[in-house]
């Protein structure tokens, strides 16, 4: 938004300042009714000003474990073959035994949890955690997420003669906290932006844990830096021309489904092939050292379309790879992409739909004429109806930006008791995009209406009525009285000016 511009606004909404269920504006910032409403009954993710993925609204509780340096041999309940020495426990079974290393009262039934720890040494043999199976037991720092379903926590022998030294035990409780927006950056922490998104559920019930997954002359190898900063990603070693990683039967999945997953190369660049089992010239992705999010939509084309296949080394030409590295897998029914949503503990995970409602009163609000300004991007031109207005809580009496059922096109317009007035409408070259970031202002006053975009004065409507005076006093992210066809989208800023801006302060507005 153009500096020079700024004190003539009466409402500016940036990514700033929020708490759970407020989004603050920039101003005025006097009373607290003029800031934003906000709920999503759930957490979210987001990308971090570090380029990182992060859950907002999730944190974690206190430590649990007693004594999980181990820096004395006390605290833990030990069979016959488990010591404690030197700040190392050591879960032996030299007869194939069972052993086990816990404590009790830790944890309670039916909260979720996640376990770190650091395996320091496994000559041999494996481990299983309390009553979900056996965890991985390779050198290296882990973590394993859990819904309690006892109150003890045990690390036991699995299988085999065993021989494995593990250290630094954590548990820590999941707390989340709903209703906290999200400002959201693109993958190299640019663009900051407020992010608003619909509903949506990932149906893979493993996003992280490709141990869970089948697989066909793959090895699979878990402890690699993810996306998130975590060593939660895994390394899939194939054979060109015979080897598969995949989510077997991803359940209710529809025909307009989309995938999404993080891939990125040990070394080198070359080509993989996702979702599309046995085609050798569908969704193919140049895939590079850097982490990308790939994304495939509608139907494979493989035998059984509920198959997530994460990759398939038997079309990787022409630069063939037999390594990558793969994280956080989504598929969700949806025609486009939202963001990660996690699966941690075995089931579907559901982000809750977002609005941002009720900022505003009338003293801030000019009915009679004013500009109307918002630097936005929708998340997919999808032809779907997405607003913003500025109304008197009614779809009586309102002004609207909005992302059009036509694809590819915006329009503004106001209605009042007489109907529409000074319509106005762009349509984009194919050269561009709605999901782009664009610069959109619409100015109203009797018999006086234009749409700029991006430095352009892209339509006008020379007759048409406006309001009385203190009609409008509410803005926000969906229609008029906030029964529908809600933003979903990115916004850097939105402002409302109380007077019909001059031909050349829109044009510097949205340039």
């Amino acid at each position: 938004m153009a500096d020079g511009l700024l004190n003539k606004a009466s409402i500016i909404l940036t990514p700033t300042g929020y708490k759970a269920g407020t989004l603050y504006n920039v101003a005025p910032v006097v009373e607290s009714y003029e800031d934003f409403d906000f709920t999503r009954a759930s957490v979210a993710s987001r990308v971090n000003s570090s380029g990182l993925v992060e859950m907002v609204g999730r944190s974690l509780g206190s430590e649990l474990v007693t004594n999980g340096d181990f820096a004395s041999d006390s605290d833990w309940t030990k069979t016959s073959q488990v010591t404690i020495n030197n700040g190392i426990a050591n879960i032996l079974s030299n007869d194939g035994s069972f052993q086990l290393l816990g404590q009790n009262n830790v944890v309670t039934i039916g909260k979720s949890y996640v376990l770190t720890y650091t395996i320091v040494s496994a000559n041999d043999g494996s481990l299983k955690f309390s009553n979900f199976g056996q965890i991985n037991s390779t050198v290296g720092t882990h973590k394993f997420y859990f819904v309690a379903t006892e109150t003890a926590i045990n690390i036991a022998r699995n299988s085999g003669i065993t021989d494995i030294s593990i250290d630094n035990i954590s548990v820590k409780e999941i707390i989340d906290t709903n209703n906290i927006p999200r400002i959201s950056y693109d993958s190299n922490g640019d663009n900051g932006h407020i992010l608003l998104e619909p509903t949506s559920t990932n149906l893979v019930t493993y996003s992280e844990d490709f141990s869970e997954w089948a697989s066909s002359n793959a090895t699979l190898e878990s402890g690699y830096a993810a996306p998130d900063g975590s060593t939660n990603a895994y390394k899939v070693t194939g054979t060109v021309g015979s080897s598969t990683v995949y989510f077997a039967g991803v359940p209710n999945l529809s025909s307009t489904s989309t995938r999404t997953i993080w891939a990125r190369t040990v070394s080198g660049t070359g080509t993989i092939n996702l979702c599309s089992y046995g085609d050798n010239s569908n969704n193919n992705f140049t895939i590079t050292e850097e982490w990308q999010r790939f994304e495939v939509n509608g139907t494979t084309t493989s035998t059984g379309e509920s198959n997530f296949y994460a990759t398939d080394f038997r079309f990787q030409q022409p630069n063939a790879l037999t390594e990558i590295i793969i994280w956080g897998a989504q598929a969700e029914n949806l025609s486009y992409a939202t963001s990660y949503i996690p699966t941690l503990t075995g089931s579907q995970e559901v982000r809750a739909t977002e609005t941002a409602t009720g900022a505003g009163s009338a003293d801030l609000i000019n009915s009679t004429e004013g500009v109307l300004y918002a630097e936005i991007a929708a998340l997919a031109d999808d032809q779907s109806y997405r607003y913003i207005t500025l109304s008197d809580g009614t779809n009586s009496n309102y002004v609207i930006i909005r992302y059009y059922n036509i694809a590819n096109k915006i329009s503004a317009f106001i209605e009042n008791t007489s109907g529409v007035q000074g319509s106005t409408s762009h349509s984009f070259s194919p050269s561009e995009t709605i999901t782009d970031f664009h610069k959109v202002a619409f100015k109203w006053k009797a018999n006086d209406f234009a749409l700029y975009i991006d430095g352009t004065e892209v339509s006008t409507q020379s007759s048409g009525t406006t309001f009385s005076a203190n009609v409008l006093n509410k803005l926000q992210f969906n229609e008029g009285d906030g029964s529908g066809n809600d933003f979903y989208g990115k916004c850097k800023a939105l402002a409302v000016f109380k007077e019909a801006l001059s031909d050349s302060e829109l044009t510097q507005l949205t340039t």
